[in-house]
């Protein structure tokens, strides 16, 4: 028994029908934009209707619902629920755990962070996307693989420019040779939509360079209600329905590939400041709209959960990460958070990745497989206790609490009067000083040889001397 992953629907079968044949009419009468012939090319092979002047792919209710049915199926009954985390690094600022100041990246404070999220139990290791220390701008993804791999992070992928596709697949050759794997399984590339139903000139070329290479390049998505999505929760469901499977039929005409899968990554538009926040509501209702719609399908889900507007670690962080991570975890059976991340991506923070994997922890308790049995039960233990009694002195707790209960390692462990009595510290409190006792540890940071760095520097400096030097 867990308590993670199980049916929870909140629209009816007339109204999740619907939603489905709205993407099916989305899909048939608008399709999607595909600005590279060689792509478009695939899809009109694959059943598509292709208006090449228009460079249009339509996917008609037949092609979609054939993908729907031959799709390998998710198998929601027997899937275990998992609770996952990374450490992102994207664009903004370091938060300094001693001063509390928000600074710039520098390679230091860059390898310190990769090392504090690889010393975390729960942190599942970093990624970075582009590349936040001073590098030229238009080299950011090559400095991202040089600077992740040196410091033993993931790299997120990016590409950027159409010019850098020579140079990205040669530092992942390199990477290939050095650990001995085949290239396919090392290589990384992503790139994203930002309209909707747009695979835009850039985006579609590097989608068919690395095709042609037989390297599959993932396609990221992200929807603003009000602005790249209708402002109703049922619009932006529909359009991002459709937009996910065009993507999975994409990848099923380009590599065979007929995974179906569903991810959400939908959050409103602020109408006073445009800004596009994480903490709201409606990004949970998104997820658990299209985890039903997932489980409709036979796909598996992914929802974007568990991040914040907030600009430092505070109740507000804490609150909004739990309002989008919980319900998708319960309705989704999955939960994948970027630890230490706030302001909607803006900041990177030592002391709230502490206290995401205290969060991570906790949040495992809903993928715990409790045991229904008569041991676990305890009939005789609960008979020998008999009214008014207590449990603290029987065999049957000793046995069972340390798996039974969650021990929190930050969050507070007692009552009003001896937390008083020890200086009133909070769990930011407690969070900073771990990170600064990891600090003085000094945990190992470099993750790379000396052979492989001298081949990605070089690869680097010569896309410096091509793309840069006039």
């Amino acid at each position: 028994m867990h308590a993670a992953g199980h049916t929870y629907d909140l629209m009816s079968s007339s109204e999740a029908e619907l939603i489905h044949r709205s993407a099916l009419r989305i899909l048939d009468e608008l399709g999607m934009e595909v600005q590279d012939r060689r792509l478009l090319d695939v899809l009109s092979d694959f059943g598509a209707r292709v208006e090449l002047q228009a460079q249009r792919a339509h996917f008609p209710p037949s092609l979609v619902e054939r993908f729907i049915v031959e799709a390998d199926k998710y198998d929601w009954k027997v899937a275990r629920p998992q609770v996952t985390g990374s450490a992102g690094v994207y664009h903004g600022l370091y938060h300094d755990p001693a001063s509390d100041d928000l600074v710039p990246w520098t390679e230091e404070r860059l390898a310190f962070y990769f090392a504090l999220a690889r010393y975390l139990e729960q942190v599942d290791g970093a990624h970075m996307l582009g590349c936040r220390l001073p590098v030229p701008a238009p080299l950011e993804p090559l400095y991202e693989r040089y600077y992740c791999w040196k410091y033993g992070a993931s790299d997120s992928g990016s590409i950027h420019l159409d010019e850098l596709c020579p140079y990205v697949l040669e530092l992942y050759q390199a990477l290939a040779e050095e650990r001995g794997r085949p290239l396919r399984e090392v290589f990384h590339g992503t790139v994203y939509l930002v309209p909707p139903l747009k695979l835009g000139r850039h985006e579609a070329y590097q989608v068919a360079y690395f095709w042609e290479r037989d390297l599959p390049v993932h396609i990221g998505d992200m929807y603003a209600m009000g602005a790249t999505a209708p402002v109703t929760m049922a619009g932006a469901v529909a359009l991002n329905l459709a937009e996910q499977l065009a993507l999975r039929i994409l990848e099923w005409a380009l590599f065979g590939e007929k995974r179906l899968h569903l991810n959400a990554s939908i959050s409103v538009i602020d109408m006073r400041t445009t800004i596009y926040p994480y903490g709201r509501p409606e990004m949970s209702i998104a997820n658990l709209m299209t985890a039903q719609l997932a489980r409709r399908y036979g796909a598996s889900f992914s929802g974007h959960a568990g991040l914040s507007d907030a600009k430092l670690p505070s109740v507000e962080a804490g609150a909004q990460k739990a309002l989008t991570a919980v319900p998708t975890l319960l309705a989704g059976g999955h939960l994948w958070l970027d630890a230490g991340l706030l302001s909607i991506d803006e900041v990177c923070s030592p002391i709230q990745l502490v206290l995401d994997d205290e969060f991570l922890s906790a949040l495992q308790r809903f993928v715990h497989e409790f045991e229904i049995t008569e041991e676990s039960i305890g009939l005789e233990t609960i008979v020998e206790v008999g009214p008014g009694g207590h449990f603290l002195d029987r065999v049957h707790t000793a046995r069972h609490f340390r798996d039974e209960h969650w021990e929190p390692g930050v969050w507070s462990r007692q009552m009003l009067r001896p937390w008083m009595d020890e200086g009133r510290g909070l769990d930011v409190d407690r969070a900073r000083e771990i990170v600064l006792d990891v600090q003085r540890l000094g945990v190992e940071q470099s993750d790379m040889s000396e052979a492989l760095e001298r081949q990605v520097l070089g690869v680097i400096e010569r896309s410096r001397k091509a793309l840069l030097t006039s």
